[in-house]
């Protein structure tokens, strides 16, 4: 294989993912499907020609690669801990009698932002950015390549499921009356309170904590020791 060739391989799996999630599942809010692909790829391109560069510098490459991998396990930390959190406290409040469908909204809709945040920056920069910089032979980047892989499956089911299911309902009318008990139920339904997405985090997390192990900085200072 050339070094051209060894080059294009991270943009094979890191183009398609910007495509799909930043692309199809977000900008076809605003723009045309098609635009909206092309879009997300372009973005993804764009930061494989920053990575490609950057990768020339070998000291900082390294840097980079260990950074991404921290940056991967602190979104991942957030995402998944900031998952459980927000189911429990909606399982909790759905036990409650005297629970009002405004109170449910008032204590749901605060995650949203948080969850946008905190996705966002995994789509955008993390994972392609693990790809690109890890993109070395060797178990870290059959580790990132799972992480990833993980993450890209889990976003599409989000966005196919969880997303369509939850803002629904947070777009509904909600009154201030007492739910009964069949409307708790249908809420539970609707939030997805069996959300089980914050386990697949917690594995990418652990997988990527077991990647940091493997640092590249480390690495290249024994080799040119």
């Amino acid at each position: 294989m050339t070094p051209t060739q060894q080059r294009l391989q991270p943009f094979y799996l890191a183009v398609p993912f910007t495509a799909v999630i930043t692309g199809l599942f977000n900008l076809s809010e605003t723009l045309p499907a098609p635009l909206a692909l092309l879009a997300g790829a372009a973005w993804g391109i764009v930061l494989g020609l920053i990575a490609t560069w950057l990768n020339t510098k070998a000291t900082l490459s390294a840097w980079l690669e260990d950074g991404f991998v921290y940056l991967g396990i602190v979104g991942f930390a957030f995402a998944g801990c900031g998952g459980l959190m927000a189911i429990l406290m909606l399982d909790g409040a759905l036990g409650a009698s005297s629970l009002t469908a405004e109170a449910l909204e008032a204590l749901f809709l605060p995650s949203i932002p948080y969850y946008i945040v905190v996705n966002s920056a995994l789509e955008l920069l993390v994972i392609p950015g693990l790809l690109y910089f890890g993109w070395r032979a060797g178990k870290r980047r059959v580790l990132i390549l799972a992480a990833a892989g993980l993450y890209f499956a889990m976003r599409v089911w989000t966005y196919l499921a969880f997303v369509p299911a939850r803002m629904g309902w947070a777009e509904a009318e909600h009154s201030g009356e007492a739910l009964s008990a069949a409307e708790r139920r249908q809420a539970a339904s609707d939030l997805m309170v069996d959300d089980p997405r914050w386990i697949l985090l917690l594995v990418m997390l652990a997988i990527l904590l077991v990647a940091a192990y493997l640092p590249r900085v480390r690495e290249r200072k024994t080799r040119t020791a």
